[in-house]
């Protein structure tokens, strides 16, 4: 009888090596493949929707911040009311594309030394069905009032 000498390698590199199951497998499973390719279907269809809305909740703060400059120009040549200022406001809002705000969601108050304008939104994505993304938009500045000697 011959016995036949194996070395390590040639046990390791066997299918079937001294009773010892080697797999070699690697990567990812097919399974594994189709929920990685789901979760990031997910996550694009969630960004697709709720991008936009940030989108708009920054052009009506940067709207809103750009507002005291032009208002405190306008005051140079002309008298500026609660309702002219809602006017510009809805204005620069629908050329930024944010037609949502209505003229309702607008204050303005008066007081001696400023004007307090303030803009309160509530942005609604509908995700699945009845699920929902809300952001609510409340954003306030202040313009001080020119006073003519």
């Amino acid at each position: 009888m011959t016995y036949h000498k194996m070395t390590f390698v040639d046990i390791m590199s066997s299918k079937r090596g001294l009773g010892i199951m080697i797999n070699k497998e690697s990567g990812m499973s097919l399974i594994g493949g189709l929920i990685t390719v789901a979760l990031i279907i997910v996550v694009a269809t969630l960004a697709i929707k709720i991008i936009p809305i940030y989108i708009k909740d920054m052009n009506i703060h940067a709207e809103m911040n750009k507002l005291g400059d032009d208002i405190l120009k306008s005051q140079e040549t002309s008298r500026i009311t609660p309702e002219t200022i809602k006017n510009h406001l809805l204005n620069r809002f629908a050329l930024k594309g944010v037609t949502e705000i209505t003229s309702d969601e607008i204050v303005v108050t008066e007081s001696e030394v400023n004007f307090n304008v303030s803009v309160q939104h509530e942005f609604k994505a509908r995700i699945i069905q009845n699920k929902y993304f809300t952001l609510n938009s409340n954003r306030t500045v202040n313009i001080p009032i020119i006073t003519k000697h």
